[in-house]
């Protein structure tokens, strides 16, 4: 998705340092216990101080490859004093039956979010300090980087498909936790959309990931249902054996 003049007029005021460094990271994706697939992550700035977060979802499994199911999220935005600053979003998720897709693209200067969706074209105000679905866990990110913030509730406002949605994370425990890059002393979260939503789930943080996700797992009906554990990245996260 390309970002538009405005957008990036915008994002050209903005000078300061990131309070997240560019990288790369790679999580696998296990459904019930068995490997499906992996997610690719990268989070880049361009010449204009403009970021993009970008994820892409492999199948790996040979049932998945073979219907050639795939999912891809993106997002465009630039920090200022330290909080997301909204421009594109895109979500689309392949399937063999049908592809569903719905995207952003926020004009501050008429402050409104040009929609587009498998469904309808839409205009939906937009809101200061709002978030999409993949930022939302850079905010929070950044937002655990205060002591103060650890060991509580996190309340945010997010854009979903067709509104702007509170969303929280509720504070659970501190514990450790072991994925495939390593072992880790961290916060364990559990994001809340609303009851029966797909999007709910537990996440683990610690500082040797910048208070990124660890891991993500979604439970339905009280089991594991997708289980997103990190297997690498260019971060160095240190001594992190098990």
């Amino acid at each position: 998705m390309a970002v538009s003049s405005a957008q990036a007029g915008s994002a050209e005021t903005v000078a300061e340092d990131a309070p997240l460094p560019a990288h790369e990271a790679v999580y696998e994706v296990l459904r019930r216990g068995s490997k499906i697939g992996e997610v690719h992550i990268s989070l880049s700035r361009n010449d204009q101080g403009i970021w993009l977060f970008d994820t892409e979802t492999v199948a790996t499994a040979r049932l998945a490859r073979i219907l050639r199911v795939s999912a891809e999220e993106s997002a465009h935005f630039v920090w200022r004093n330290g909080e997301v600053v909204m421009l594109t979003y895109r979500q689309v998720a392949r399937a063999p039956t049908r592809t569903r897709f719905w995207q952003h693209e926020v004009d501050w200067d008429s402050g409104i979010s040009r929609t587009e969706t498998y469904e309808e074209n839409l205009h939906i105000p937009a809101e200061p300090g709002m978030l999409d679905p993949l930022t939302l866990r850079l905010q929070l990110a950044v937002a655990l980087q205060d002591p103060a913030n650890r060991g509580v509730d996190l309340q945010f406002r997010v854009l979903e498909r067709d509104e702007i949605e509170d969303q929280h994370f509720f504070y659970l425990a501190e514990e450790r936790v072991e994925v495939p890059a390593g072992c880790f002393d961290a916060i364990r979260m559990q994001r809340f959309r609303r009851e029966g939503s797909s999007r709910n789930y537990d996440s683990w943080h610690a500082e040797a990931f910048l208070w990124l996700p660890l891991r993500i797992l979604q439970i339905k009906d009280g089991d594991p249902e997708l289980d997103i554990r990190l297997m690498s990245t260019s971060i160095a996260l240190g001594e992190n054996g098990c």
